[in-house]
């Protein structure tokens, strides 16, 4: 939560500085009514494990990337329905309680969420709300040489809400946070269990 903390201060500066940048000044003259917004990232991903079935087995997240190219429909100065394609690559340790060898399990996943954004503060604080649909998610890990699976870390339908702050007229820095609405089945050495993880992402962007 320590990285949480620090995006949410960095966000506040830029905040504050964005507010009085003259050069990303909308006024109602230049702004039409509707309008398309686009835009391409870079996130830092980290997944966290909220709760894991098995009391013998151990989950330890590794921080993870990926990149996002979005897509907005803009309504009025205050609206918007944004979604986006955001691939992710993430890793973690996973380990039977009692074992000296652990796994190294890497994960992969591809997400389409739409948003719903409340934009105030003359557009520079826009908050996020909305599903998201995970179209690919996989784990795996390797043993012996040998490839297996460890099962999707996340459900299809999950829903988010994050905020973010534009600054400079181009850019945005965004921290969200992704709820899994089930858990999934997971296994490692052949023992299963149920697996709840959230991820919590911050972002930067460049929108045009």
């Amino acid at each position: 939560m320590k990285i949480m903390r620090y995006i949410m201060a960095c966000m506040a500066v830029l905040l504050c500085t964005s507010l009085h940048a003259q050069e990303y000044n909308y006024t109602p003259e230049k702004q039409k009514k509707v309008r398309m917004e686009f835009g391409i990232g870079l996130d830092a991903v980290y997944t966290n494990i909220e709760d894991v079935s098995n009391d013998n087995i151990a989950l330890s997240p590794r921080m993870g990337f990926g990149g996002h190219f979005d897509m907005g429909v803009c309504i009025g100065r205050n609206f918007a329905i944004e979604t986006e394609i955001a691939y992710q690559r993430g890793s973690l340790i996973a380990k039977t309680v009692g074992s000296d060898h652990d796994h190294k399990v890497k994960t992969t996943n591809i997400d389409i969420p739409v948003l719903l954004s409340l934009r105030v503060a003359n557009q520079h604080l826009r908050f996020v709300a909305g599903p998201v649909f995970s179209v690919m998610n996989k784990a795996q890990y390797a043993s012996d040489d040998t490839t297996y699976e460890f099962g999707p870390m996340f459900q299809t339908w999950n829903v988010a809400a994050g905020v973010a702050v534009c600054f400079g007229g181009h850019f945005q820095l965004e921290a969200r946070y992704i709820y899994p609405l089930k858990t999934t089945l997971n296994q490692i050495d052949g023992i299963e269990f149920n697996t709840k993880a959230s991820r919590i992402t911050g972002g930067f962007s460049v929108l045009f």
